[in-house]
């Protein structure tokens, strides 16, 4: 068989085999206490996992419109970062229970000039859209704890941490891959410092336009 994807039923079953138990056909109306367990603590790591921003649940300068009537930003449920840009706002607006704040007019309604802010965000998604290497990493952690939760084992919570550090590096491997940052830009897509262009730079002067791009 070609080899898929993990599921969070799979996910469950190997939590559950790890302390010994039997694996389950189902996770709906799962009365099984242990299988219960191991599905909440599964989704408690995928989403602490998430919270952390990656690659592939982070979008940068994402628009957030005001609502015409309540004069107010109402930021989605799976919104666990919200940070517009600093240079632009130096901090003034913030994400508070949902609900964008203006810290400066100490009001959740938005002044008239401000129809949409662009934000920072990281979202929480699905298990089925994250990446297998993310899965793969959350079902080994929650795994680990789950055994000690549930059973006490120490001798497997110490067999497999070693695994968990293992599916932890090729995460960040895999992240860094796909993000591609750099000292200077961090993930963002711009020009990066370049001295072999130092010369040219004192050439056009610095005040040209986009010389601060080439050193």
């Amino acid at each position: 068989m070609t080899p898929g994807r993990t599921t969070l039923l799979e996910a469950v079953n190997i939590a559950l085999a790890v302390i010994g138990e039997a694996p389950v056909n189902t996770l709906d109306a799962q009365q099984v206490g242990e299988a219960v367990q191991a599905e909440r603590t599964l989704l408690e790591f995928h989403r602490e996992g998430q919270c952390q921003g990656w690659s592939w649940n982070r979008e940068t300068a994402a628009p957030f419109q005001k609502d015409a009537s309540t004069k107010e930003i109402r930021l989605p449920t799976n919104v666990v970062k919200w940070a517009p840009a600093r240079l632009e706002w130096n901090g003034r607006f913030q994400a508070r229970g949902g609900r964008v704040y203006d810290t400066q007019e100490r009001s959740y309604q938005l002044p008239d000039d401000i129809t949409t802010l662009d934000a920072d965000i990281v979202t929480l998604l699905p298990w089925d859209d994250c990446p297998e290497v993310f899965n793969r990493w959350v079902t080994i952690r929650a795994a680990r704890v789950f055994s000690n939760r549930a059973v006490g084992n120490t001798t497997t919570y110490q067999l497999t941490a070693a695994d968990e550090e293992r599916a932890w590096q090729a995460l960040l491997r895999i992240d860094t891959e796909q993000s591609q940052p750099n000292a200077i830009t961090g993930d963002t897509a711009w020009a990066t410092f370049r001295p072999m262009m130092g010369l040219r730079r004192r050439q056009l002067g610095a005040s040209s336009p986009g010389s601060w791009l080439l050193g």
